[in-house]
């Protein structure tokens, strides 16, 4: 085994007799393969998200999440068949070549790799990692969390959206987590001394879930201001609510912002999340720096469904050997315009509503099974690059 390995065989095998966490939506395929298994162990990751605003007031509401990373435990086993047939000529069957586990639902996001082989007689493998995850990450497509718009989706369906927000609640999400192996089919003329083995191999896999638990701190200072003067009878002490006019009251860059570290070039999806009051239309303009790097078409806008959301695109060019492993900092900046769905025109000019720093940092591209790179011996962050047979490279 590996001496990169972080746990006993006999530890990891106990742990694989029992699940810490239920999984949900399992999923395998198996070509070759005896058995394979893959699981968190010790206690779930947690993020905990908070209001920052200094103005406690509802319309002026900017969640965040506190940590920067969260670590994820997560181990895993698989055997082939071995010799599945063998005669006085022939040997046939099917052994481990090369895998890796990690975070990831189709593709590793990260991931370490297991030692690949070229021996018939290496049908096994076991082995563990905890994993730092960046908290950017958990909004990757792969994983599909974004913690903050998972509470506001709780608020949103919540009797009372104000209370929903004051108190403090827990809310648990699952992290899918992946198992890759290719167990190769081969025959072997014991006569000949000759091994064939399959150009094509399938991988297989298995996917199951880990708890990813999020801690919201609710703010008991938070309050809406919500109306207006009007005409009728309302409650002593209030104001009765009027029709509001059109208007975004907020709109801000997701906090955490997926910064990409990887193969170039590549796509990053950013979301910005806005509310306000009354229906109308929108149009959103992304600049970083002075200049403009995207338009969105026009948005329909309804205070009624609260807070809302729009994702763009953000491409990072393919880097040239002077530029790697440097970072790059982008200013962006996001801007809107509207218009009541009663008014014939749109307004002239874009507001400008948030500013964040979006980072890029080109990466080499290695074989994980040869090493090499900046990253910890055996962990790789997976990113699109050319395909390795039999493993898959993140998308």
């Amino acid at each position: 085994m590996s001496p990169l390995k972080s746990v006993t065989a006999a530890a990891l095998a106990a742990g694989l007799a029992a699940l810490a966490t239920p999984a949900l939506a399992d999923e395998s395929h198996l070509v070759g393969v005896k058995s394979m298994d893959v699981m968190a162990h010790g206690a779930a990751p947690v993020v905990t998200v908070r209001n920052v605003a200094a103005n406690h007031s509802l319309t002026s509401l900017k969640l965040a999440v506190q940590e920067h990373q969260t670590a994820l435990s997560i181990g895993g086993s698989v055997e082939c068949l071995g010799t599945t047939s063998e005669n006085l000529a022939w040997r046939h069957g099917s052994f481990l070549r090369d895998g890796a586990f990690g975070i990831g639902r189709t593709d590793l996001v990260l991931s370490k790799a297991l030692p690949s082989s070229t021996s018939i007689d290496h049908v096994q493998d076991m082995d563990a990692h905890t994993f730092q995850l960046p908290v950017a990450q958990l909004a990757h497509p792969q994983i599909g969390i974004d913690p903050v718009a998972v509470v506001l989706q709780h608020a949103d369906k919540a009797p009372d959206r104000l209370q929903y927000l004051r108190q403090n609640h827990v809310i648990i999400e699952q992290i899918p987590i992946r198992w890759e192996s290719t167990c190769a089919a081969y025959s072997r003329n014991k006569i000949g001394k000759d091994t064939i083995i399959e150009a094509q191999q399938p991988l297989s896999h298995v996917v199951k879930h880990a708890s990813l638990r999020i801690e919201y701190q609710g703010d008991p200072q938070l309050f809406a201001v919500n109306a207006q003067l009007g005409q009728g009878g309302g409650l002593p002490g209030q104001l009765q609510a009027g029709p509001s006019p059109f208007k975004v009251t907020t709109m801000q860059f997701q906090p955490n912002m997926p910064h990409h570290v990887g193969a170039c070039p590549a796509k990053t999806t950013i979301r910005v999340t806005y509310m306000g009051q009354g229906k109308g239309e929108i149009r959103i303009r992304i600049n970083e720096g002075g200049s403009t790097i995207h338009n969105s078409p026009k948005i329909d806008f309804d205070s009624k469904n609260g807070w809302q959301h729009y994702d763009f695109e953000i491409a990072t060019p393919k880097a040239l050997p002077h530029q790697l492993n440097k970072t790059v900092e982008h200013d962006l900046r996001v801007y809107v315009r509207g218009k009541d769905e009663k008014a014939a025109t749109w307004p002239a000019s874009y507001q400008p509503m948030d500013a964040a720093v979006w980072k890029h940092r080109c990466t080499p591209q290695v074989n994980p099974a040869l090493g090499g790179g900046s990253v910890s011996p055996g962990v790789q962050l997976r990113q699109p690059a050319p395909t390795v047979p039999g493993i898959k490279r993140a998308q």
